[in-house]
């Protein structure tokens, strides 16, 4: 069964001991699992690099935003993983990317058809194929010139943002976290997942304790 998901989540280590998160309050983090039946989780493996093709614009200038608002977004979400659970990194490498990154107005290196993004001012797009099965799995795009990939998210800027170059970093950190695995929206405007527009840049001290929270629960779905 084939279906689509479309997203619009100071530590002390005791000697010898695992890594572990402490426990949170619920005022500290909100709700990451996916919007299916029933809500799941998902993640990226434990210890994982996430590898981003940031696909150039239709301008040197929509190029520059996109790249300068993709290395902002990555040190951000980066800086707040406490045990490496998981690292967002560029590669100029299509075969070994596992999200793309674009403006909505450029022509994909993926094929889209039976996975469309819906853009507002931004949108991470994915597919879930066996929902409601045993083994639910994140199926990649395939390339646009018909051969296999190894994408399994696309992010999509809306190319009218490219007017407000201050405005891109902050809707593509909000991405991104989607792609690390927050299912849902913060319901607090204060969050940088708030549903809204982003009010920050970067992750607050509720989305840093939400995905430190997410990489310690065991996952539904990995990419």
């Amino acid at each position: 069964m084939r279906r689509i998901v479309v997203l619009l989540v100071s530590l002390g280590l005791a000697a010898c001991d695992p890594p572990t998160i402490p426990g949170r309050d619920a005022w500290e983090v909100y709700d990451f699992t996916l919007t299916t039946v029933p809500p799941l989780v998902l993640h990226w493996p434990s210890g994982s690099t996430v590898r981003v093709w940031v696909e150039p614009g239709a301008s040197d200038t929509k190029t520059a935003i996109l790249e300068d608002s993709f290395r902002h977004a990555a040190d951000a979400w980066n800086d707040v993983a406490v045990f490496a659970e998981y690292r967002i990194a560029r590669t100029d490498d299509l075969a070994s990317a596992d999200v793309v990154l674009a403006w909505s107005d450029v022509l994909l290196p993926v094929d889209t058809r039976e996975c469309r993004p819906m853009v507002v001012l931004a949108v991470t797009t994915f597919c879930i194929d066996g929902l409601g099965g045993d083994a639910p799995v994140v199926r990649p795009f395939p390339l646009a010139d018909g051969g296999e990939s190894r994408v399994r998210m696309l992010v999509t800027v809306l190319a009218t943002q490219a007017s407000d170059p201050a405005v891109v970093p902050r809707l593509v950190t909000h991405e991104l976290g989607h792609v690390l695995g927050i299912g849902r929206h913060s319901d607090d405007p204060d969050d940088l997942m708030w549903r809204g527009d982003p009010p920050l840049d970067r992750p607050g001290p509720r989305d840093a304790a939400t995905i430190q929270l997410l990489y310690h629960v065991r996952a539904d779905i990995e990419p």
